[in-house]
């Protein structure tokens, strides 16, 4: 799977480079006026729409629409968009200046994308052309029901099982994302698999969020915003960051 993600991540910053570079040969200036300009960090940062378009999020989930894709016709360019803006002023995809922020975003979409692909390497178009094929685990072995969790209690007649843009599982894992979200995803896990943009969100909300004690956020580790410890070196606290955050949930 690891392989998989890079192979996504080389895929979406290849077309960002290649449209970054149509971009600057037609003189376009970087970031004008900027946005969140009133007391911000990140002011006058390029906000995600400024080099993410949605051809090459058309190009990237080619497949996604297909007759033979699971969720055809859910995801698209808007959800995603829209859901990114609510954590563009707390760093995501706009962190560190453009290459950076190009990166974050393609790293982000290249799990993204391989979480929910159902291509193969002989499938129409490679592998890669069919990510967000699915929103929902589509044969589940069980209901992923905790009984031990007093915190999240399940309700009764539902199944939690991985929903999502980042599959969410167990009903622990939709209370912890349906309260960073402000949704009532305990009782209502199916708003992942039928609101996009919330789906879009929640996954985000992950990004951006430490899902362990003592370990970093994804985008934090990412981007730089930790610096691990000699102690955190020898641990490779970095790369547990990522895999922990996504196999936790």
């Amino acid at each position: 799977m690891g392989m998989v993600r890079a192979a996504w991540f080389l895929l979406l910053l290849a077309l960002l480079a290649a449209a970054d570079a149509r971009r600057q040969k037609g003189g376009e200036t970087a970031c004008d006026k900027g946005w969140e300009c009133s007391g911000s960090r990140f002011c006058c940062n390029e906000t995600i729409t400024d080099y993410f378009k949605a051809y090459q999020f058309e190009e990237l989930f080619a497949k996604r629409n297909n007759s033979l894709a699971h969720a055809a016709g859910f995801w698209d360019y808007k959800a995603f968009i829209t859901a990114a803006a609510l954590y563009e002023p707390r760093g995501f995809g706009t962190t560190g200046g453009r290459e950076m922020s190009m990166k974050e975003v393609a790293a982000f979409l290249g799990h993204v994308g391989a979480k929910t692909s159902c291509g193969y390497s002989l499938a129409d178009g490679g592998s890669l052309a069919w990510g967000l094929c699915y929103n929902h685990e589509m044969s589940p072995s069980q209901s992923y029901c905790d009984d031990s969790n007093e915190l999240y209690r399940c309700a009764e007649g539902v199944e939690y099982y991985g929903r999502g843009a980042l599959p969410v599982y167990w009903n622990y894992n939709y209370g912890i994302v349906g309260k960073g979200i402000k949704q009532d995803l305990l009782n209502h896990p199916e708003l992942l698999e039928q609101n996009a943009t919330l789906a879009f969100e929640a996954a985000i909300w992950r990004w951006m969020t430490p899902m362990k004690r003592k370990q970093p956020s994804a985008h934090d580790a990412f981007v730089g915003n930790w610096k691990p410890t000699k102690k955190d070196t020898l641990s490779k606290s970095r790369e547990l960051a990522f895999e922990h955050m996504m196999t936790s949930l």
